[in-house]
This record gives structure tokens, sequence and C-alpha cells, in this order.
């Protein structure tokens, strides 16, 4: 997973990027954890991927989440399982409430 880097840098870009490897290492946890708590991780790794990718997005999410290999394969596929919806159901939901309901404003 990602560390934090404890080399200066003369605009603090360094400290930034240590904290920034710290959020995105809690969010692989985090969606790790999540994925194995509702069972998407349960049992064996038995299904077999081959296939192509560019380069540059492989090196991308690679250098985000500081995976490789089969981890960052799982960290992709567990964040597409588990992708909020909450802005979909928000939508859903216009018009829904009546305007004379007093919502504390």
């Amino acid at each position: 997973m990602a560390t934090e880097r404890t080399e200066e840098s003369p605009r603090g870009t360094t400290r930034r990027k240590g904290i920034a490897d710290a959020a995105m290492s809690q969010r692989v946890n985090a969606t790790l954890t999540t994925a194995a708590a509702t069972g998407l991780t349960a049992g064996r790794k038995g299904k077999q991927l081959s296939g192509r990718v560019h380069e540059t997005l492989f090196e991308a999410a690679a250098a985000r989440s500081g995976l490789r290999g089969t981890e960052l394969i799982d960290y992709a596929l567990a964040k597409v399982a588990l992708e909020d919806d909450f802005d979909d159901r928000l939508i859903a939901l216009k018009g829904s409430i009546p305007k004379d309901v007093d919502l504390g404003a």
C-alpha cells in the first residue's frame, strides 16, 4: 500500500502527496473491507481473467491506488460492484415532496 513520503519539497507538494496517498490507502482498505463484509470476496478465487488493457490506464490506476496485479483487479471490481447510486436515487425523488412541507429551513 501507499506510504507517506518524508522528503521535503519547496512548495509542500510532497506533504500533500503523502496525505493524498494515505487517503487513497484508506479508500482502498474501506472498499476491500466492504467487499469482504458483503460477501463479495468469500470463497476461493476461481475466476480467471485474461485481456489487454491500455498501459497508461493501468499505470495511472496502479499509481493512484498503490496496487498491482490481482490486488488492483480486485479493487477495481469491488469499486464497480459497490458503486454508490445516491445521485440516481436523489434525482428520482425530484418532485416527490410536496412544496408545502416544512423542511425546517
